[in-house]
């Protein structure tokens, strides 16, 4: 470790922070501790983060019980939480992109994780906070929008964009309903797929709901909705030549339904795969990787040449930069929160209702817990 710039706040020994001591039910494995050491030695890249909020994402649930275990080993105790906003306290004398005092967020990936007071991390992976929005909406956004982004910026080809055609699956998802709203923001057409009890959260987006597609529309405050309990995709949109089926709810039958949506050449891209319970041993990843074979295969040798594309998100601060000042500050894009958990009015309690919500998937819109008041 470097030594760090010196700071004016006062940084604490010692912190509040959720912990993680092995895999399983969250009240089992996950407790809420006031001795975990600050980590404030800093190498030359990295920042010290005062955090004021961080949000669940389905992954953290998984991680902790132990879903990925055959492939990522956590170190215990390990502090969950992923997505994080706050103020930088501190910075290495390598930092150039951030100065102490800074409102940033960010996606910690599997690092020591956002359920604490204190973070540390390097400095790519943050980003400045949107200016126009709170720390609790700016946890919202991290991990579910940049998924989306670079599902359809960058691994859509051509980028979505002016005239493109979507079908969005899941989209009162948290990665759906930012795919709906980046799509939007770029003129495309977009349908997506939810039940009836979440055609409120579109309209409180602010769009037209219809459940009749007009392609011929010109009405861009206008989305189409699909309510899976009621209608198949397969059979609603069959052969009007989508150029992308965004998968954010897993299953085989997303992709056996897609094929019958998508244009010539259409893709077909998930960010959850054919497993929704996301369990990963060698016999699923074997399973993955030959089901990932085949399509690709017939992808190229098949008829219809649909793309099959198993999207996982990678951290880049400049995607983050864009989606801030393209899409969050000028109001095109807004995060969505369901609750707000507050651990310094229920303590450990907080952290367990934040989990156990997340894992019913009953939410609309994010799941936030709230670290400290804003200064």
């Amino acid at each position: 470790m470097t030594e760090s710039i010196s700071t004016n706040y006062s940084i604490p020994s010692v912190m509040k922070a959720a912990q993680q001591n092995g895999y399983g039910e969250v009240r089992n494995v996950l407790t809420l501790r006031n001795d975990v050491p600050v980590p404030y030695e800093l190498s030359s890249k990295q920042t010290l983060i005062r955090v004021h909020a961080g949000s669940i994402n389905q992954i953290d649930w998984k991680v902790l019980n132990g879903n990925f275990s055959s492939l990522v080993r956590l170190s215990f105790p390990h502090v969950p939480g992923k997505d994080v906003a706050g103020v930088i306290v501190n910075i290495g004398l390598g930092v150039k992109r951030f100065q102490i005092g800074d409102k940033v967020y960010g996606n910690l990936g599997m690092n020591d994780g956002s359920f604490a007071e204190y973070v540390r991390g390097d400095e790519s992976l943050f980003s400045l906070k949107p200016n126009n929005i709170t720390m609790e909406e700016a946890a919202a956004i991290p991990l579910a929008c940049q998924t989306s982004y670079q599902v359809l910026f960058k691994k859509a080809s051509p980028p979505i964009g002016m005239e493109s055609k979507i079908l969005i699956c899941g989209g009162s998802t948290a990665t759906g309903l930012y795919a709906i709203q980046l799509a939007k923001a770029v003129g495309a057409h977009v349908t997506a797929t939810c039940s009836q009890r979440n055609f409120s959260l579109m309209e409180k987006l602010g769009y037209d709901i219809t459940q009749t597609n007009i392609e011929t529309n010109n009405n861009r405050n206008q989305l189409h909705i699909i309510d899976y309990n009621e209608k198949d995709f397969e059979h609603e949109l069959k052969g009007q030549n989508y150029d992308v089926v965004y998968d954010c709810i897993g299953g085989e039958q997303q992709w056996i339904s897609a094929q019958q949506v998508l244009k010539c050449g259409g893709q077909f891209i998930t960010i959850v795969g054919d497993d929704r319970k996301s369990i990963i041993s060698l016999k699923s990843l074997v399973s993955v990787g030959s089901s990932l074979i085949n399509r690709k295969f017939w992808s190229i040798f098949g008829s219809s040449h649909h793309n099959y594309i198993f999207h996982f998100v990678n951290q880049n601060f400049q995607e983050l930069d864009d989606i801030r000042t393209k899409y969050i500050e000028t109001g095109k894009v807004k995060p969505l929160i369901d609750t707000i958990y507050d651990w310094q009015k229920d303590d450990v309690e907080a952290l367990y209702l934040l989990y156990e919500k997340s894992k019913s998937e009953k939410a609309q819109g994010k799941l936030i817990l709230k670290i400290a008041h804003e200064e």
